[in-house]
């Protein structure tokens, strides 16, 4: 997942400022339906820690490769040492884009060491850390800068935690904390701490982080409408089919970079059935996104292969062809997924105007 920067502005405290860092035809079954659930429910309602405290969470040491600017491989010793959640207050003076309102600061606190035998700058190691909630969203991670250099630093636990810096560089066998500023939902509880570069995810588990209602369960029919190509609202019926895990070689008839080689291969099966009066264009598999337990969002990879169908195991269509009225479609996709990292949860978001994205558990 790409990682894109762009500035929230203004001026906090002693005067910092904020940049946003966003690290395969059937009958009907007549199985019952689920209407979509908005995102603001997905979460459990349990209340949060109180802010200020700090939260349950493993803090082991992982060993992990570290590859700096210059393309050379370092080992560095991972792991959160504390993460805190905050109060919205704490935000007071910083201007925030209407999305991020309301959203309430948690300080992540990790420890990074230098295990290998020459001197590594650490920075961009840090920045690949994630806090995601148990359906795999994301936190948002943002970076301040100071503003004024002659105001006073503060004293609260945003300004402690951007003062909170590890050195530019580690010398061998050197260790260093730093502590990240990471937004999420009034109501959510965070579930996971992650580290993940390279193809390779490693984990942490934080305590009470549970997915909450209007996640389905994996074959769980939900009633959506979908914009197809001719730009009119079609009824569907929606299901996650499955979420399996694919054999060793299962692409290998396919030509992979080694950062695709290197992940895991998972096959995501969808069934649509077309309730509408017209035929229908399968396109539908376009629109699903997996999320996974460190908080990556992602699309499904787009092979191409002369005279095939889809990998062995995993059919693009079946059957093949327009949908016709009435009738449905089974639909595969490909997904990489980092190793030591799994699917939480697969998303269906509908092309249709005012449409809610609908979630469901990946097993």
């Amino acid at each position: 997942m790409q990682r894109v920067s762009r500035r929230i502005s203004t001026t906090a405290g002693a005067g910092v400022l904020a940049l946003l860092l966003a690290g395969c035809g059937g009958a009907d079954t007549g199985e019952s339906v689920e209407q979509p659930k908005t995102a603001e429910k997905t979460q459990a309602a349990e209340t949060p820690a109180s802010p200020g405290t700090p939260l349950t969470l493993d803090t082991a040491p992982r060993r992990v490769n570290y590859t700096d600017r210059d393309d050379k491989v370092h080992q560095l010793t991972l792991n959160p040492t504390q993460l805190t959640r905050g109060s919205a207050s704490d935000l007071d003076g910083v201007r925030l884009d209407d999305d991020m309102r309301g959203m309430v600061p948690h300080y992540l606190t990790v420890s990074v060491t230098n295990a290998g035998t020459d001197a590594v700058e650490p920075s961009t190691a840090v920045r690949n850390f994630r806090v995601a909630l148990a359906d795999g969203t994301a936190g948002k991670a943002v970076s301040f800068f100071g503003g004024n250099p002659l105001a006073t630093p503060g004293t609260g636990p945003l300004e402690t935690c951007i003062g909170t810096t590890a050195p530019k560089t580690l010398t061998a066998g050197q260790a260093a904390t730093e502590c990240r500023v990471v937004l999420l939902p009034e109501d959510a509880k965070p579930a996971t701490v992650s580290y993940s570069a390279e193809s390779v995810t490693r984990t942490w588990k934080v305590e009470g982080g549970d997915v909450g209602g209007g996640v389905l369960a994996a074959g769980k029919p939900a009633k959506v409408t979908w914009k197809d190509t001719d730009d009119k609202d079609v009824p569907l019926t929606v299901a996650l089919r499955s979420v399996r895990k694919a054999g060793a070689g299962a692409l290998s008839d396919y030509e992979l970079n080694a950062r695709q080689k290197a992940a895991t291969v998972y096959f995501v099966t969808f069934s649509y059935r077309n309730n509408g009066t017209s035929k229908l264009y399968p396109g539908m598999d376009d629109a699903v996104i997996l999320r996974t337990e460190s908080g990556q969002t992602l699309r499904k990879l787009t092979l191409i292969a002369i005279g095939s169908n889809g990998p062995k195991g995993c059919p693009s269509s079946q059957p093949y062809g327009m949908v016709q009225p009435g009738k449905s479609v089974q639909q595969c996709g490909v997904y990489l997924v980092d190793k030591g990292d799994k699917p939480v949860t697969v998303t269906f978001s509908s092309t249709a105007e005012g449409a809610e994205p609908v979630t469901w558990k990946a097993s």
